[in-house]
């Protein structure tokens, strides 16, 4: 077994950290390796995750404040990755509640540092969302 499957505490809650991360903006020191990327599913576009990914969800919030990552279920890091799942959720500025169950496989390097980021989420659930957005 190799030393991130069996992982230290750092490393067995690398998504739930990431999550953490995603949800108050603060990504601490550490956590995300320098050139650390997100792709997403939907527009299979790969930015940087810090700023860019934190920069998104500060958007996002600015037109949807409870925008939130609930129902949060991660795994230990197991050959590298690390999986969250859970729904994205929030109150659209019109009052339409929208909800979509999505992943996140967050792939560490061998000191445990985030290199990469894939969210994997049905974009049809968040419509509402995105035209929000737009």
């Amino acid at each position: 077994m190799s030393e991130l499957a069996s992982g230290s505490p750092a490393q067995h809650d690398t998504a739930a950290r990431v999550v953490q991360a995603l949800t108050t903006l603060e990504p601490g020191d550490g956590l995300f390796a320098p050139g650390a990327v997100t792709w997403h599913s939907f527009d299979e576009i790969e930015a940087p995750t810090v700023p860019d990914t934190l920069e998104s969800v500060r958007a996002i919030r600015a037109v949807v404040p409870d925008f939130g990552m609930d129902e949060v279920r991660t795994s230990p890091v197991v050959d590298g990755v690390s999986w969250a799942r859970y729904a994205i959720t929030g109150t659209l500025p019109d009052g339409a509640r929208f909800r979509a169950p999505a992943a996140l496989a967050v792939h560490v390097d061998g000191s445990g540092q985030v290199t990469r980021i894939e969210e994997y989420v049905d974009t049809a659930q968040l419509a509402g969302l995105f035209a929000a957005l737009s």
